[in-house]
């Protein structure tokens, strides 16, 4: 039978022995993940000891006893944490000379070093607490007369060492309270730190019991212990209410539904089910916190910022947040039922969208934990809040949830997020939720005014709002709507391809026109049409109009690749008057079913479109651009960059492809240029000129540029800029500069010194 015990009580009736087959004190060593733990467990064992009204129970010490000692068998880590505490505000408070027989009853057998160590500290306390010294106490120790330098091998001595430096930056502007604080530490009436204790009389403590209870490889998981938290938190709360189901189906029902959502390789979910408790608490205390104009408070954003990084969170930081109130047990268990019936053939076969999205959703939570990941599973979570807790989810319901995710996903995928916007987001979401009842989702939609719907990007709020209209009046819209929803590149806005279906003399929205305009479109955005080798669609785009959006740093971009880039993907084309007026012109010119052919005879036939012209004839002007990146000045001059900046590699478009023109020719005139043509001459300043360079020729250096809206071919002779002699690879150079820049439908403007 197991007994409540402190660390000082249990001194009073035995002496405590760490033995020889124990592994080294760990909770010292260093590492970010032991860092973490460390000042957790600190700042929380702070807190109960200067908070009289706290308690904080940390789990079954196990030992048995050995004639006279108490040996330890589990509990090493925490009892050792303890003991060092008690010597610091002992110390630290005056009182060490009356404890110290009581505190030499705690002693390491792992080695004599340890043991030592443990011994001298406790005989030479005096001097090492309060004092004012630039030195952190563990270098105050280390420079006492009676420590070993040998002993910083071991590495339970190092990790004291560590854990006193932890303690004394929590606890040390409290030492002066004096002897208060070591009272309200030793208290019996209330005691701030206890554990249970269990004597284990009856066992043989062999070697045998200690490798499988102490060394079995691998610590109790994070889980485990968050697990025996909630469930002693539950006992103790009068306000939870849970089935009696439940603990059992979190071991049997709810890990079949992770292990079934495991990545490959893992073998183990107890991480999955922590992640999900975690974004849980994240989603209860966003839902309480207040903004402060477009700021969060420190204390709020450190513990959202702590669950959502899914880093290590103490028990009474759970407590405090009230991350696991009311009804927030049931709602999970909601949840866990949900996706378990999903998962069976049954619920799959009755709703398969409704199956795929929460798998999604889950899943894309759980493997990536972004804040559009989070805010997806906050709308899952917001519709399972609003339901009766325990009941059965009817055909409509389901259905209902289904409309629900479809709407939120889209909302959340095209709103910029940080955690400030999850935190308004969330919000939002709990605001949008008296949409929700009786399968009346999207009918109560079309009836809203976006104005009602807080925070979300207007146009998407105003898009749902009109396609909830189009699929109330006309259910065959439905289908039609989410089979382009699901384009990668639209990423769910499609409001720009029922705008060009509008009938502007009806005023309706065509129908067929949409199917129409929207499989073209369809066609043009897939993946391996957006990013092929030769920018076709790039191509052809600029061969209909400047597209090109801005970008940061006053770059302009060919669009990512990537849809989950918000500033510059193609929907920046999409919802940009221009830009739209540009793709649905293109559009218009390409014949159904034969899409990329129109492109490619677009491409062939077009000319005189100025700079764009470069781009649209030789693609690997586009693949030179690292990032999809250029930089323009003087509507003439275009930079292609190879990082963000000009402080980064950059070519000219125009001796790029002049360069990759001229190594291409075959005209004998060429023949001794082209031998002598050296690599680009990239430029990485904004004073410098990027070109091509010859050489040697006519005794000097040859070089290429373009400046000032006009191409430069300059000789360089001992450094100083000569007349060019004319000749026949001059004269052949000349020529294809001027076919470039006629194609181009402008000037050549060559000038030559």
């Amino acid at each position: 039978m197991s007994v409540k015990q402190t660390f000082w009580h249990l001194l009073d009736d035995y002496s405590i022995e760490v033995p020889i087959i124990q592994r080294d004190y760990a909770q010292g060593r260093e590492g970010a993940k032991e860092q973490q733990i460390r000042q957790s467990f600190v700042q929380t064992l702070h807190e109960m000891v200067i908070h009289t009204d706290r308690s904080q129970d940390l789990d079954f010490v196990y030992g048995s006893l050995k004639k006279d000692k108490l040996v330890l068998l589990d509990g090493q880590q925490r009892l050792t944490t303890l003991f060092l505490l008690h010597w610091y505000i002992a110390a630290g408070t005056g009182v060490i000379e009356e404890v110290k027989p009581k505190l030499d009853k705690f002693n390491y057998e792992t080695r004599i070093s340890s043991r030592e160590f443990i011994q001298s500290l406790i005989a030479n306390s005096h001097g090492l607490i309060g004092t004012v010294s630039d030195k952190s106490l563990s270098e105050k120790i280390i420079d006492t007369h009676w420590f070993f330098s040998v002993w910083q091998n071991d590495p339970t001595v190092q990790s004291m060492l560590t854990m006193l430096d932890e303690i004394d930056r929590v606890f040390k502007s409290d030492l002066e309270q004096g002897v208060s604080l070591w009272q309200q530490l030793v208290c019996n009436d209330h005691p701030p730190i206890t554990f249970h204790f269990l004597e284990m009389q009856e066992f043989a403590l062999t070697d045998e019991l200690y490798i499988k209870m102490n060394a079995r490889g691998r610590p109790l998981t994070e889980f485990e212990n968050f697990k025996a938290w909630l469930q002693s938190y539950v006992d103790k709360s009068d306000d939870i209410v849970i089935p009696d189901t439940f603990w059992a189906a979190m071991d049997k029902e709810w890990t079949d539904v992770f292990w079934r959502m495991r990545q490959k390789g893992e073998y183990e979910v107890d991480g999955l089910f922590l992640t999900i408790f975690k974004s849980v608490a994240q989603y209860n205390i966003a839902g309480r916190v207040t903004l402060a104009g477009s700021k969060l408070a420190a204390g709020d954003e450190k513990i959202i910022t702590a669950l959502h990084n899914n880093t290590f969170v103490s028990s009474t930081e759970y407590d405090v947040h009230r991350c696991f109130k009311d009804n927030t047990l049931n709602i999970i268990g909601d949840l866990f039922n949900l996706i378990s019936y999903l998962q069976s053939p049954e619920g799959e076969a009755s709703i398969p969208a409704l199956a795929k999205q929460c798998d999604t959703i889950i899943k894309g939570m759980l493997r990536s934990k972004g804040y559009y990941e989070q805010t997806r599973f906050s709308a899952l979570l917001s519709f399972i809040r609003q339901r009766e807790s325990g009941t059965y989810w009817d055909v409509d319901e389901l259905k209902e949830l289904t409309d629900w995710l479809g709407v939120t996903t889209r909302l959340i995928n095209n709103t910029q997020s940080d955690i400030v916007n999850y935190v308004r987001a969330v919000h939002a979401l709990h605001e949008m939720c008296k949409l929700i009842g009786d399968g009346c989702f999207i009918h109560r939609l079309l009836d809203t005014e976006p104005t009602a719907i807080p925070f979300f990007n207007e146009i998407q709020k105003k898009e749902e709002i009109l396609k909830a209209k189009l699929v109330v009046e006309d259910p065959s819209w439905h289908p039609l709507l989410r089979k382009f929803e699901n384009n990668e590149y639209f990423y769910g806005q499609i409001g720009f391809l029922l705008k060009g279906s509008l009938d502007s003399i009806s005023g309706q929205y065509n129908k067929e026109a949409f199917n129409s305009l929207s499989n073209k479109a369809d066609k043009l955005f897939q993946k391996e049409q957006v990013e092929a080798d030769d920018f076709l669609l790039q191509r052809a785009l600029l061969s209909t109009g400047n597209y090109l959006v801005n970008a940061r740093k006053g770059n302009l971009s060919f669009c990512t690749a990537h849809p989950n880039d918000r500033n510059e993907n193609w929907r920046r084309v999409f919802n940009d008057g221009k830009g739209c007026e540009i793709l649905f012109k293109l559009l218009g010119s390409l014949e159904e079913g034969n899409e990329r052919q129109g492109l490619m005879e677009l491409v062939q036939s077009v000319e005189g479109q100025g700079w764009r012209q470069y781009f649209i004839d030789y693609p690997e002007a586009i693949a030179a651009c690292r990032k999809r990146k250029v930089r323009m000045y003087f509507e003439n001059e275009v930079y292609l960059l190879n990082g963000e900046q000009m402080n980064s590699w950059h070519s000219d478009v125009r001796t790029f492809v002049l360069f990759n023109k001229l190594k291409k020719e075959t005209s004998s005139d060429l023949l001794a240029l082209q031998e002598k043509l050296q690599k680009y001459d990239y430029a990485k300043t904004e004073d410098k000129y990027p070109g091509i360079i010859v050489e040697p020729w006519q005794g000097g250096t040859l070089r290429v540029e373009y400046r000032e809206c006009r191409f430069k071919i300059s000789l360089y002779v001992n450094g100083d800029e000569t007349p060019v002699e004319g000749c026949k690879e001059i004269t052949a150079l000349r020529g294809i500069i001027k076919k470039l820049t006629k194609k181009e439908g402008a000037p050549s403007h060559i000038e030559m010194l």
